[in-house]
């Protein structure tokens, strides 16, 4: 995360916030759930590179301090960069760790002990690029113009067996790779590096070496040992909206729940104002487009975040788990307040685009246990039904379901001005979806409770099931295994009096006898239906 020159003048100046009545929607497509785990060794860091392999995840680089300063002393002080990787198991609650500098030329040690590089993870090997950070050779801050492949498993087994890395860990130079504050993500075969800057020499808010890359870069990588090749290399260039650092490049999925794309959400700074950017840029195989109908209002800053598509409705769901923000949501007034401070804040978004086009932004009422998520990491749950890019199937879960862990990141005791350090903060997130297509069937208020026969039954795999609410209430309807066990939840919130249909799906169930339960304050009644597929 690096600030602007008059973004710490603000700071100095403390310029008022700008209270402005923002449209939030009250409908989230899921709710989320927070437990705070503790891993003990754990690294405290932000801004690294990251990776997960059989359960086990590997971190390499990143800072151990906060949210750098603003002169040359205390902005990236070299005794906060990360100088080991680590290595965590959180099904045993150990951590191990290895210093780069053991095993490694400081050639290809010092790139590894950077902040905000760009990576991806492909499932085999980590690919690492550019990142900020202190070069012995010209014993100064650089942007390095490095290709880093990391063999994953092997290196992991290295750390834990206290064994060298080095025959593990590959570097080319080329200047193509010179970046720092871009993200990476992959479609297809082709990688796509998003923004970013180059930046030269110890940081200062008086004067700065930094130039934006205003590109969206497109290219292939061939590795194999020590053969690292790059090709088919391509940069589309947009001086405005590609003027971008410190963003989020998320995976999505069109409409048609097959093909995917890519999603860049917010992003710093504009050419023409120290603020951060509020439309989305798509981009597939074709180019990239810029949203210019809808405004992203809060988390425009790089953070944890995950990715959800629902595939009966076409929607594709981007939840940013707290982070840095234009605009942070006030509880007493309803509303997203405006603050050009870019203030941390706890709160939890959803943006949701819907399949024709457009987008709406969602305030979960669920908070961040303080101001985190800055620079952290969302770890996906390899358990969780998922596509291919790491996108959610929301339609293959039910009930609340562990989607994964947030990750480091940094920490700020207050929204604006104020000290920070690496969070020590490890939480797991559970999402629990919401039902989809409950509605009154008419305004006619029945007589007494019922619950109908679900219909079509039996049924593969949607089946309808309507139901007579009398009094207004809390409602919730549940459906179980064969041996009891609860399976689903279409059901669970508060209804006005009426007659109501809903939609099952049974996507991601074995065929086999289920039961569904309408339970109220005043009412319970079970019902069998039957799945064949």
């Amino acid at each position: 995360m690096l600030m602007k020159k008059s973004t710490f003048l603000k700071y100095i100046l403390i310029i008022a916030a700008l209270i402005t009545a923002g449209s939030v929607h009250a409908e989230e497509p899921y709710t989320i759930q927070l437990e705070q785990v503790n891993i003990p060794g754990s690294p405290k860091i932000h801004s690294f590179a990251f990776a997960d392999h059989n359960g086990k995840w590997l971190f390499i680089g990143g800072r151990t301090n906060g949210m750098h300063g603003f002169d040359a002393a205390t902005a990236f002080p070299k005794q906060y960069a990360n100088k080991n990787i680590f290595v965590v198991d959180p099904a045993t609650n150990t951590t191990y760790s290895r210093s780069i500098f053991a095993d490694l030329d400081f050639r290809v040690a010092d790139p590894l002990r950077s902040t905000n590089m760009q990576y991806y993870y492909d499932g085999s090997k980590l690919y690492i690029n550019g990142g900020y950070g202190f070069d012995s050779l010209s014993n100064d801050f650089i942007t390095f113009p490095t290709l880093t492949v990391v063999d994953v498993s092997q290196t992991i087994q290295a750390v834990i067996s206290g064994n060298s890395v080095a025959p593990y860990i590959n570097q080319i130079t080329d200047q193509r790779m010179r970046v720092c504050g871009g993200e990476m993500l992959k479609l297809g075969d082709y990688f796509y590096l998003a923004g970013g800057h180059i930046f030269t020499g110890a940081y200062s808010p008086i004067s700065n070496d930094q130039v934006y890359l205003n590109e969206i870069r497109k290219f292939k990588v061939s590795a194999s040992g020590s053969n690292i090749n790059i090709s088919d290399y391509s940069a589309s260039t947009d001086t405005v909206e590609f003027h971008r650092r410190d963003m989020n490049l998320v995976p999505a999925i069109k409409p048609d729940g097959i093909n995917e794309y890519l999603i860049l959400y917010g992003g710093v700074f504009r050419s023409y104002a120290d603020l951060p950017f509020m439309n989305p840029i798509y981009i597939d195989g074709n180019g990239a487009v810029t949203d210019y109908s809808f405004e992203q209002k809060m988390s425009q800053y790089t953070c944890s975040y995950l990715s959800a598509f629902n595939s009966s409705n076409g929607k594709m769901h981007t939840t940013f788990l707290g982070g840095t923000s234009l605009y942070y949501y006030n509880e007493l007034l309803n509303q997203q307040i405006r603050d050009s401070l870019i203030p941390f804040i706890n709160d939890i978004t959803t943006l949701t685009r819907n399949p024709d086009g457009t987008s709406v932004e969602i305030v979960s009422p669920t908070k961040m246990p303080a101001l985190l998520g800055t620079n952290a990491k969302f770890i996906l749950s390899p358990a969780v039904p998922q596509y291919s890019n790491k996108v959610i199937k929301l339609n293959e879960i039910s009930g609340n379901t562990f989607a994964g862990y947030i990750f480091g990141g940094i920490r700020a005791y207050l929204p604006n001005n104020t000290p920070s350090f690496a969070s020590e903060y490890i939480l797991k997130v559970y999402i629990n979806p919401k039902p989809i297509g409950i509605q009154p069937v008419s305004g006619f208020v029945p007589d007494g409770y019922s619950l109908s026969q679900n219909y079509p039954n039996p049924f593969n795999p949607v089946t309808k099931i309507k139901f007579d609410i009398p009094d207004n209430g809390f409602v919730r309807l549940a459906v179980y295994n064969a041996i009891g066990n609860e399976v689903a939840v279409i059901v669970n919130e508060k209804l006005n009096s009426g007659v109501y249909e809903t939609k099952f799906s049974a996507e991601g169930l074995s065929s086999g006898i289920y039961y569904y339960k309408l339970t109220s304050e005043k009412f319970s009644e079970t019902k069998k239906m039957l799945l064949i597929k």
